[in-house]
């Protein structure tokens, strides 16, 4: 079972309006004179479309890759409600994936498709310009803290070499900035233990007993995170 299709529902959809994080990285893309206008892009973990639907709307053509068939699905739908006619959706691993043409530019964000050495050069191979976000460590959401405590986790997960380590190891030269971000999200019980399932799920944890230990009707959860963009 591929648990992304069971997220993809509860998942974040594209909207019009750029939020804080999407603002401040096109912020940097124009700084950098990195223009999408007329590009043949690839989006490498697409999801839903947060990002695709956005570089679509300036790209000559996009592809939207993803390993969960929901979440694509969600895209296709959105693309098709805003009349998007340049884009092919892949069903795929990014691992499994086989290139069958050189992109102007590859994007990647929240993703962890480059997960060893060996992508994150299939990664660099795909365009002459790339542009890597993802997040610097793990969320801290104090729900989800509570939740990971009580099944007795510490939900660490073990240190990888990172793509930022692999670039200065390969002595490529990138562009890098970080930014932070808290959010406030208000939950309904039925979506706060689905999203707890979800999560523990994904640590290898059977969520057992999770409903007798949520039991508030209404769940306020603020995240904290912080986000690494690369371009390079």
């Amino acid at each position: 079972m591929n648990l992304w299709d069971i997220k993809a529902k509860h998942y974040a959809r594209y909207t019009p309006k750029l939020n804080h994080l999407q603002k401040k990285s096109f912020e940097v893309l124009s700084k950098l004179n990195i223009d999408l206008k007329n590009k043949h892009i690839i989006d490498v973990g697409c999801g839903t479309g947060v990002w695709s639907l956005h570089l679509a709307n300036k790209a000559k053509h996009l592809d939207a890759l993803d390993s969960s068939k929901n979440m694509l699905e969600i895209l296709q739908c959105d693309a098709l409600k805003l009349k998007f006619n340049n884009i092919t959706y892949i069903h795929s691993s990014f691992k499994d994936f086989v290139p069958k043409q050189h992109y102007d530019l590859a994007f990647l964000s929240m993703s962890s498709a480059l997960e060893d050495e060996a992508l994150m050069q299939k990664f660099l191979k795909l365009a002459p310009k790339r542009v890597y976000l993802n997040f610097v460590g793990s969320r801290k959401s104090d729900f989800l803290t509570f939740v990971f405590k009580a099944f007795k986790h510490d939900n660490k997960k073990p240190r990888k070499k990172d793509l930022e380590s692999f670039l200065k190891q390969c002595q490529i030269p990138f562009y890098k900035q970080i930014f932070s971000e808290t959010r406030r999200v208000k939950r309904s019980l039925q979506e706060a233990l689905e999203n707890a399932s979800w999560h523990l799920k994904m640590s290898g944890i059977g969520p057992v007993g999770l409903e007798k230990l949520i039991s508030t009707q209404n769940i306020n959860e603020t995240i904290r995170s912080k986000f690494k963009l690369l371009i390079f």
